[in-house]
């Protein structure tokens, strides 16, 4: 299997985004329950929220299974 090579730096910058895309993803998510408050309405299916929701959750998907596999590829020796 062919090893990757990538700088710490490049790592950090990727896991960066990686966070900063599920804490976007949290904080929308968040909000669609937190909005309703103090009744019991939930604003997760309004298209406000689960358009950005989609999306975001999406990216975050293939950027967790991304980080399986680069951590897969680039084990130090």
């Amino acid at each position: 299997m062919t090893k990757l090579r990538l700088s710490e730096n490049q790592i950090n910058k990727f896991l960066l985004a990686a966070q900063g895309v599920g804490g976007a993803f949290v904080g929308i998510f968040l909000a669609a329950y937190l909005a309703g408050l103090p009744t019991t309405v939930v604003f997760h299916s309004e298209p406000a929220f689960r358009i950005p929701l989609t999306i975001l959750g999406a990216i975050l998907l293939v950027m967790v299974l991304s980080v399986f596999v680069l951590a897969t590829l680039s084990k130090k020796d």
